[in-house]
């Protein structure tokens, strides 16, 4: 009987340990575009969507992704959310079904195209189709049919990151106050950023300047973002050529919990280029 619990307690361990590592992100669509397909019903209009979000989980020590659900808001018919997505087996697309929608019994939404794990922007398309089942034709054979409506977009990380640290500096009688994020992250698509534009994700408030945001490039693949947290800050005043200088570094940790750090850079130059100063 000992052994047996023995036994249980390590497979409880073993379950815990490779599912607490799962990180939630939240995406939407920029430049949307959506048409209506095939069926139309009176009253219900699919173009002009608003609105596209969707909700991921990733493990980091698996390359897997799973869909939690994906919302889309339109001005002439009620919001579709969906939930309970699988990827349908030696392809790119993520299915769920939803009963009791607008005037049908069931819908099939079709994810694809959208790779949750690159720097470059994707463009992925969402396809939701009438259920052949819900008319019962045969559900065996036939169970997608005809299109209701299509969206697409290109794909932005809108994931809230916490602040884990911060540290401020006197540069020019002025001060700035640093905060770092939880994520590693990209630069959104649409928003100008001067310097590198990925890695650790650093918001800069110099009093007289305003804010910017500007990015120490990490020292792992961007691929495995999601796979390491930021932790700390460090910052060093250190006697320079023009006088006081500071350097900056950054400690992150992986999935397992091993802490490394970026070697320190200094500070004013990174400043000089998120704020376009131009000296």
């Amino acid at each position: 009987m000992k052994c047996f619990a023995r036994t249980l307690g390590f497979i409880a361990f073993t379950l815990a340990s490779t599912t607490s590592f799962a990180k939630t992100y939240k995406y939407d669509f920029v430049s949307i575009h959506s048409n209506n397909g095939f069926i139309q019903y009176p009253g219900l209009d699919f173009s002009q969507a608003k609105t596209t979000s969707l909700t991921v989980s990733k493990d980091p020590l698996s390359p897997e992704v799973t869909i939690n659900s994906v919302e889309i808001t339109f001005p002439n018919a009620a919001k579709l959310l969906a939930t309970g997505f699988k990827k349908l087996e030696h392809t790119d697309t993520y299915r769920a079904v939803v009963n009791d929608v607008w005037v049908y019994r069931q819908i099939i939404v079709d994810v694809s195209g959208a790779d949750f794990n690159l720097a470059q922007i994707t463009h992925p398309i969402v396809e939701v189709s009438v259920s052949e089942k819900s008319i019962f034709i045969q559900p065996e054979t036939d169970f997608k049919g005809h299109p209701l409506f299509f969206v697409d977009g290109d794909l932005r990380d809108i994931t809230v990151s916490k602040v884990v640290d911060t540290a401020s500096a006197i540069i020019d009688g002025k001060r700035v106050n640093l905060s770092l994020k939880e994520n590693l992250s990209f630069a959104p698509p649409a928003v100008p950023v001067n310097g590198s534009r990925e890695g650790f994700v650093i918001d800069a408030l110099w009093f007289g300047k305003g804010q910017k945001t500007f990015y120490i490039p990490a020292p792992v693949p961007n691929t495995e973002y999601d796979r390491y947290d930021a932790i700390g800050l460090t910052l060093e005043e250190v006697d320079g050529p023009a006088g006081k200088e500071y350097l900056i570094g950054v400690k992150f940790k992986d999935a397992s919990g091993y802490e490394q750090i970026v070697p320190a850079q200094p500070l004013r130059p990174l400043l000089n280029t998120a704020y376009n100063a131009g000296f």
